[in-house]
């Protein structure tokens, strides 16, 4: 063999090996799994809920850390997932109105993780859980497209790390029933915030339920991790994109509306197990999920790595108008203590919300109970025409958030520490927030009538039907 064939495959072999040694290296990283159920509260039987069957999800947490003050940035789907996939609260990116209309290119300079980890060399894919050939849900508040190369990670090159992230539908509304497994309102335990009547027992139960086709969902998911070989490579991250779907939850800063389950399962190699009580945040779920991976985490976002082993003092809440009702709303909890802080106070908190109107049962219970006059205390207090401007509670001691200590003069310096934090972060994340026109605001409030006058007509009743004959209907058809 003469000296330039010798040459040629000294090259090749070598490159062969550089070629060898990369793809060892790219094995070796994590893959990260995220699971996004739509609307999901804390309502699973590994955080203690007793009337709902979640077997695969309480196997999952029983191998994983478990996350009890997780807490979603906003209380809508659009507005939280804008932060969750920036890693930056939803204001500092003009991404906090619900289905923003006059929608803005992100900041110069500031990227989404799945960007960051595309130029780390990762397969990035979003899918629905029912059929990962499709895409999955996405609504960011921004411009932008080809955020994902594919639905699927099974797409990706040969031993390609991947960031996946399977969406599930369920529990949003419209609820799904489980005939498999049906849940009997009258074995339901309602949480304390709301009153107990027979329709909204019933419809507790079918939330339930469709937590528990969410729960299946998730077990075929990890069935298709493990029979792909990937599971003791990859960290998966269950958690809910905010709070349950219900009156004083999704929509609102209260606890319902922002707390939110997150299970974290490692590869064995981890050795990480168990419950964990400090606050997180989901903008810290994208700051860890790139710490994991190796992947250095930009000085712009707002996340901390928890996940690692960070600490975090607050967690922050955030909402703006959501379809057609026009809001303006920010909180901040140590843990213990929660201040809300309404800048719109002349607002009553159930004005007019399409959504709420056409999906709650509750929104339209209320309404009725109240010109009757037989809405009682505590549940009444929603029903006055102006907010006072800060909300102050003791989440340990009045978890339900009905005892607003605001003026109370023995919380003073708590209300006037949280709100100190509260203004220095809102300073900083505001200074560049874009105000929506009076243009955008009527778009939506139109775009928010079509689709109540629309849903009205498919329930077979007028859209002009009054408060007590939409009760009328929602009893016929949760009651029977």
């Amino acid at each position: 063999m003469d000296l330039l064939s010798r040459c040629f495959y000294r090259n090749v072999i070598a490159f062969l090996f550089l070629m060898f040694l990369a793809c060892a290296q790219a094995q070796e990283r994590p893959n990260i799994l995220w699971i996004n159920c739509d609307d999901l509260g804390r309502e699973l039987g590994c955080y203690g809920n007793k009337d709902v069957k979640t077997p695969h999800i309480d196997t999952f947490a029983s191998q994983s850390v478990t996350y009890l003050n997780a807490y979603a940035n906003a209380p809508v789907c659009s507005a939280s997932r804008s932060s969750i996939i920036t890693g930056i609260y939803p204001n500092a990116i003009n991404a906090l109105n619900h289905r923003t209309i006059e929608m803005q290119n992100l900041p110069e300079g500031v990227h989404t993780i799945m960007e960051l980890f595309k130029y780390a060399d990762y397969f990035c894919s979003n899918g629905w859980a029912h059929d990962m050939s499709k895409p999955g849900k996405e609504d960011y508040n921004f411009l932008g497209n080809n955020f994902f190369d594919g639905t699927d990670w099974k797409q990706r090159e040969n031993g390609q790390p991947f960031f996946a992230q399977v969406q599930i539908h369920e529990p949003h509304r419209v609820f799904v029933r489980d005939k498999a497994n049906p849940i009997h309102p009258d074995s339901v335990t309602l949480p304390a915030c709301y009153p107990d009547y027979p329709l909204l027992r019933a419809d507790w139960a079918l939330y339930l339920e469709s937590i528990q086709k969410a729960d299946k969902s998730v077990g075929q998911i990890l069935k298709r991790l493990d029979e792909d070989g990937l599971s003791d490579n990859t960290i998966v991250i269950i958690f809910g994109d905010h709070g349950r779907p219900h009156l004083r939850d999704k929509q609102w800063l209260y606890e319902g509306g922002v707390a939110i389950p997150l299970i974290v399962r490692y590869p064995k190699k981890y050795n990480k197990v168990g419950e964990r009580k400090e606050l997180i945040s989901m903008v810290d779920v994208a700051a860890s999920s790139l710490k994991l991976s190796g992947i250095k985490i930009p000085k712009y976002i707002d996340g901390k790595t928890v996940l690692n082993g960070e600490k975090r003092k607050y967690v922050y809440g955030f909402r703006q108008r959501c379809g057609d009702a026009v809001d303006d709303i920010r909180s901040i909890s140590d843990g213990r203590y929660k201040l809300i802080w309404n800048r719109r106070p002349e607002l009553p908190y159930m004005q007019v919300s399409s959504y709420k109107k056409l999906q709650y049962p509750a929104f339209t219970l209320y309404n009725v109970l109240h010109k009757k006059g037989e809405l009682q205390a505590p549940y009444d207090a929603l029903m006055v025409d102006k907010r006072p401007e800060f909300e102050l509670y003791d989440l340990q001691n009045d978890p339900s958030e009905f005892s607003n200590l605001a003026l109370d003069v023995e919380f003073q310096k708590t209300k006037k520490k949280l709100f100190s934090k509260l203004n220095a972060l809102l300073n900083r994340t505001e200074k560049n927030m874009i105000a929506e026109s009076l243009g955008a605001i009527q778009k939506a409030k139109e775009s928010s009538e079509a689709y109540f006058i629309n849903g009205m007509l498919k329930k077979g009743l007028p859209p002009d039907a009054t408060d007590e004959t939409i009760l009328k209907a929602w009893e016929q058809e949760l009651l029977k």
